[in-house]
């Protein structure tokens, strides 16, 4: 065995923790499988993406883009102009 240590930030630890024990997990026992998922995955277990756009570019987000598309081209849809949060 060994120990690895890791820097987070504190409300990150208190919330990842919450989590853990409501599920029945303590912080080693997550490392531990996020370890063996890694390896038997050979890489990350899950996707890593950069989401600085609110709109994720999915099969459905995209269907209901060229669903409005259509309906603008078919005269049916209403153009407007979209606020900046």
């Amino acid at each position: 065995m060994t120990t690895i240590s890791a820097k987070i930030e504190n409300e990150d630890k208190s919330s990842f923790e919450s989590i853990l024990t409501s599920i029945g997990l303590n912080v080693s026992t997550a490392i531990n499988a996020f370890v063996k998922a890694t390896i038997r995955e050979k890489g990350i277990p899950f996707e890593l993406k950069v989401v600085d756009d609110p709109f994720i570019y999915s099969e459905e987000n995209m269907k209901y883009l060229r669903q409005g598309i259509a309906q603008i081209e078919s005269g049916n849809g209403k153009i407007h102009e979209l606020k900046e949060k």
